[in-house]
C-alpha cells in the first residue's frame, strides 16, 4: 500500500505479478509484470511496481525507467517520487534526485522520509551543507524519533567541525534507544577529543 497522497486516477495491478514480491521474489515478479504489461502496456501502478521490483535488485537504472513511464502515464503520489529520488541518489545524479524529492515534498510536506533522501543526497554535493543540514533538521522535526535522520545529522555535524550539536543529537538519540550502540560509540569517540 502506498503511504501519502494517491494518485487521482486508478490502476489495477495483476495480483499474480505481485505475489511474488510479498515474497520477496523479485525476479519473478519482474517477469510476471513485464507479461502483464504486455496486454495492458498502460497501466501505471503495474509500471511502477515493476520499478520497484527491479530496484530491489539493484537496478536502479531500470527502475527509474519504469517510475519515469507510471509518472508519464498519470500516476503521481508523494512515494511514487520518493522512490524514484532514491533511484536517483543510488545512480548519482543528484539534479533529478533533489528534483523528485523536491516534487516528493510538494505532494506530502509531512514526509520525514523525503527530507531525509533529500538529506542524503545534499550531502553527495560538495557546498550543499547547509541545505543537507536544513532537510535533515526538518526531518527531525516531524518525525522526532527518526534515528538514522539524527544519526546523519551527528555524523554531519562532526564533518563540519561543531562537536557539541553533535553531542547534542548523540544524546537525543540515546534518550530514545540507550542500546543504540553506533550513537554511543561515536559520542565516546567525540568526549575523548
Amino acid at each position: 500500500m502506498l503511504k501519502g497522497k494517491e494518485p487521482l486516477q486508478s490502476w489495477t495491478c495483476d495480483s499474480r505479478a505481485d505475489e511474488p514480491m510479498k515474497r520477496h521474489d523479485y525476479r519473478e515478479s519482474i517477469l510476471r509484470h513485464e507479461r502483464f504489461l504486455e496486454k495492458n502496456p498502460g497501466d501505471a501502478l503495474a509500471l511502477y511496481h515493476l520499478g520497484y521490483a527491479y530496484g530491489q535488485t539493484g537496478d536502479h537504472g531500470m527502475e527509474a525507467f519504469y517510475y519515469e513511464k507510471a509518472i508519464n502515464l498519470g500516476y503521481k503520489s508523494d512515494q511514487i517520487y520518493f522512490n524514484l529520488g532514491m533511484a536517483y541518489g543510488e545512480l548519482e545524479e543528484a539534479g533529478k534526485a533533489i528534483s523528485a524529492f523536491h516534487r516528493a515534498i510538494k505532494m506530502n510536506p509531512r514526509s520525514a522520509d523525503s527530507y531525509f533522501g533529500l538529506a542524503l543526497v545534499y550531502q553527495r554535493i560538495e557546498r550543499a551543507h547547509e541545505s543537507a543540514e536544513e532537510a535533515l533538521q526538518k526531518a527531525i522535526e516531524i518525525e522526532p524519533g527518526f534515528l538514522d535522520a539524527r544519526l546523519n545529522l551527528s555524523l554531519f555535524y562532526v564533518d563540519t567541525g561543531r562537536p557539541e550539536k553533535a553531542r547534542e543529537q548523540l544524546r537525543r538519540i540515546l534518550e530514545i534507544d540507550p542500546a543504540h550502540g553506533m550513537a554511543r560509540d561515536l559520542l565516546e569517540k567525540i568526549e575523548k577529543k
